[in-house]
């Protein structure tokens, strides 16, 4: 499909799915095709050419199931944009479902997050295999489809390995590995660092280094501590495997982390794929009580709304 030819009026914008640090992002349909896709808008100056020179290279060349699929893209002659049409990803983010969890109070299960996890590793060890480091692992860049499929995303600062190695300072700097942090060389290891931090923010709702730190001070935090760790709290009870798993993703010596391909072979991972975990229903329920709870919101704002006009109107 990137053989054909796009531009703005071959595409008509649904709604805006959000702003990333690359550019916006809009969800639209192929008028000719009906095809929904996501689009990436890149303004083409300074820095962002060399960035989006990368994006396209790594999007149009993998295909993995685990890899957000490329389209094509597109340059708007009157405002100097690259428009980048990738597969929507209709389960939103793990940043948007751990929000969701986290304003309802809730705990993903074990086996769910197990499967997240996979997928994170699959498309690392992919990337992996194309001499590649992603560089931004976080949730607002792991997407999951409507069955749940994790797909990795934002590749404008993923970079290709050099002899394995890399020495770049870029990506979120609080997902990031002691190491990167330090400005040290690294390997594809701190993307499993990275892994480690996201999935540990996701089962306990809540970001796992302190949030009171001004950023310098946090990224100083993060470099030279103990690395946080997955524990139990009244009434969630993680199994030891998985506290394992999460305690060998966040390894400060980089050369003894494991990579994603190590961490495939985990027990907690390979015993969770052994299970029965139905994913498309997992998400499907987490968009469907959302709907239900936005629509009681507005709902209830809308009573208030009433009842408040109301009194105004008695009043005079």
């Amino acid at each position: 499909m990137s053989s054909v030819s796009w531009s703005d009026d071959d595409l008509t914008v649904l709604s805006a799915l959000g702003e990333g640090a690359g550019g916006s992002v809009y969800k639209v349909k192929d008028k000719r095709s009906g095809k929904v896709m996501a689009r990436k808008s890149i303004t083409t100056r300074g820095e962002s050419v060399r960035q989006l020179i990368r994006e396209l290279s790594i999007s149009s060349s993998t295909r993995h199931v685990n890899i957000i699929r490329f389209y094509g893209a597109y340059i708007t002659p009157s405002s100097s944009e690259v428009k980048i049409l990738m597969q929507y990803c209709e389960g939103g983010s793990l940043e948007d479902v751990g929000q969701i969890l986290k304003d309802r109070d809730t705990v993903i299960k074990e086996n769910v997050a197990g499967r997240l996890a996979e997928g994170i590793l699959q498309g690392l060890a992919y990337l992996h295999s194309k001499r590649t480091i992603h560089r931004d692992i976080k949730p607002s860049n792991v997407l999951l489809t409507r069955e749940g499929i994790v797909k990795l995303c934002d590749f404008g600062v993923s970079g290709e390995l050099i002899d394995s190695m890399a020495g770049t300072f870029t990506g979120t700097k609080f997902y990031m590995a002691p190491e990167r942090i330090r400005g040290e060389t690294y390997t594809i290891r701190s993307d499993v660092w990275s892994t480690g931090i996201s999935l540990l923010e996701l089962v306990q709702n809540q970001f796992p280094f302190p949030n009171d730190l001004p950023a310098i001070d946090l990224m100083i935090y993060i470099a030279r501590s103990e690395p946080p760790h997955l524990e139990d709290k009244p009434g969630v009870t993680w199994s030891a495997e998985m506290k394992y798993f999460i305690k060998q993703t966040l390894t400060v010596d980089a050369a003894t982390r494991p990579t994603p391909k190590d961490m495939l072979s985990h027990p907690w991972i390979t015993n969770v794929m052994k299970e029965d975990v139905n994913m498309a229903r997992w998400i499907r329920r987490i968009w469907r009580k959302e709907r239900h709870s936005q629509d009681s919101r507005r709902s209830h704002a809308s009573r208030r709304s009433e009842a408040g006009q109301s009194k105004d109107t008695s009043i005079d």
